[in-house]
């Protein structure tokens, strides 16, 4: 994936929605994205967004919380939307078929940190910041 590293600020949705699309616009198979960030960051956000610009905005997108994982048909491949939020054991990740989803599907994961030793060496990391009620850091870089 060719997004430029860095930081961005993002000052509303509709900027977070550019940042989506300019993300969803250079994803492959193949690529795993990390999103890390508090409560209300806006890591979820940010993955339905991407999910809607690569499988079509009618596409129902539910957050993963409660299942830990989603998984939506796009082209070849399928996208696995995971939020770790609630794994406790590294363990685990591989009941939810991490295995198969890190061959040549898209992966987006939410509170990536339990699983970090384990995700391939060129993951790129968005890191969100909240700085007040709509405006947010993002960081983004190369794992």
């Amino acid at each position: 994936m060719s997004i430029k590293t860095g930081e961005y600020i993002l000052y509303n949705e509709e900027d977070s929605t550019n940042l989506a699309i300019q993300i969803s616009n250079n994803i492959k198979p193949g690529d795993v994205l990390t999103f890390s960030g508090d409560l209300g960051a806006g890591k979820t956000f940010l993955c339905r967004q991407i999910i809607k610009q690569l499988c079509g905005s009618e596409t129902n997108v539910t957050s993963p919380t409660f299942n830990l994982l989603q998984i939506y048909d796009w082209k070849d491949c399928s996208i696995y939307h995971y939020d770790l939020y609630r794994l406790k054991n590294i363990s685990e990740i591989y009941e939810l078929g991490i295995e198969e989803a890190l061959t040549a599907n898209v992966c987006l994961i939410e509170w990536p940190e339990l699983i970090d030793a384990i995700l391939p060496n060129n993951t790129i990391a968005f890191s969100i910041e909240i700085i007040d009620y709509n405006k947010r850091r993002v960081f983004v870089k190369n794992k």
